[in-house]
């Protein structure tokens, strides 16, 4: 007797806990505050690289239904683009276990693969997405999700370096929606991205990859992409000075020939950085500068503006000409983002006017747009071909 009312104790627990464990799910707000509302809100954000309201909004999804697989499809899509791969692979297998029809998660596992580098993995995931999308009893869209595993197909060739493939299956999206932009818009960079690879090491078809680079990565390109011996093969030591920004105390101060290659020349570029020698080098030259501040914000993420910038404060240096930082004011903006007052206006001028840093079809220059790494190898390309 004693046994089976301990049996039935241990039941009852058991019953208790399940009952109780596990984050509790809340009470929705209104009719529209629905798992399924929140999931493609934050599909959206996730597409315009909102991470942090994309997260926000898988997790209210979450929130509202524990179990719901989408939710961590989501999540496990945002753990991607931060690099968080073991997450994002925990986050897959849980949507999966919630839903094995649900292929948006196939999908995800296909760009963790991608994103892994396991080319040819991402390429079987995907293509098994496509084949069972038609087949899935889950309630999607199945339309935009087979054009999404064709797109991310394509993006797994192109890293892959398969480049036929790749533009064959941004191409099949087009044949299913002829108007997609996303897919035209992938075929372009795809070119881009070509020309930016061609005979490049593999560290720099690594930086293509990147969505956006740094001050650093600048540094590095300019320093070692570009002949800087032969482009100053003429410049006297009276014009090797150090550029400092108006207003410092340095301006016009000589550089020290016996400065050792791995002290800083910047207040925020320790010795021990990455990327010190390439931005002592780059600064010391005056091919780069500073901030009024002394500092170089190295880690600082370069938008097409600044970039625009940059290239022209090079040529200056390199041609010995300060007319060019004047050479198109008064001019007519040929750009609707891009005032003709701007400060930025004839440095984004100089270098549309020479093709360096093109504009856009649609009349735009996007100055505050990040500048990915197939740009930014492709800018360089156009500079050195200046000189």
């Amino acid at each position: 007797m004693y046994s089976k009312l301990l049996a039935l104790g241990l039941i009852i627990a058991m019953v208790i806990f399940a009952s109780c464990g596990g984050p509790k799910e809340r009470k929705k707000m209104s009719e529209l505050d629905t798992p399924e509302y929140h999931y493609n809100q934050g599909k959206k954000y996730l597409e315009r690289n909102d991470l942090k309201i994309a997260s926000n909004e898988f997790n209210l999804a979450k929130s509202l239904k524990n179990d719901f697989a989408p939710a961590y499809e989501g999540l496990a899509l945002v753990d991607i683009e931060n690099n968080k791969l073991e997450d994002a692979e925990k986050k897959i297998k849980k949507a999966l276990s919630m839903d094995s029809d649900w292929i948006p998660a196939n999908v995800a596992k296909g760009r963790w693969y991608t994103a892994k580098g396991e080319y040819e993995d991402a390429v079987d995931e995907l293509e098994d997405a496509v084949d069972d999308v038609n087949d899935s009893d889950s309630k999607m869209d199945k339309k935009s999700v087979k054009m999404d595993a064709f797109y991310y197909l394509g993006v797994a060739y192109k890293e892959w370096g398969k480049y036929i493939d790749a533009q064959t299956t941004f191409q099949k999206i087009l044949v299913i929606d002829n108007t997609n932009v996303k897919a035209s818009k992938a075929i372009k960079e795809l070119a881009e991205y070509q020309a930016a690879v061609a005979g490049q090491s593999p560290e720099l078809k690594k930086i293509a990859r990147q969505k956006q680079i740094s001050r650093s990565d600048v540094a590095v390109l300019f320093v070692t992409e570009l002949p800087l011996d032969k482009i100053f093969r003429k410049t006297t030591v009276k014009e090797q000075i150090k550029f400092s920004a108006p207003g410092q105390k340095t301006m016009g101060k000589r550089d020290d020939p016996s400065k050792a290659a791995d002290e800083t020349v910047a207040a925020d570029v320790p010795a021990n950085h990455w990327a010190v020698s390439f931005i002592n080098e780059a600064l010391q030259r005056g091919i780069i500068e500073k901030f009024p501040d002394g500092n170089y914000h190295p880690e600082e993420n370069v938008n097409r503006a600044e970039f625009a910038r940059l290239i022209e404060h090079f040529m200056v240096k390199a041609w010995d000409d300060r007319s060019l930082e004047t050479k198109f004011f008064g001019q007519v903006s040929p750009y609707s983002d891009v005032l003709n007052t701007a400060p930025i206006f004839n440095s984004i001028m100089v270098v549309t006017s020479r093709n360096i840093i093109p504009g856009f079809d649609n009349g735009t220059f996007k100055p505050l747009s990040p500048v990915t790494g197939t740009e930014s190898l492709n800018i360089i390309r156009n500079l050195k071909a200046q000189f």
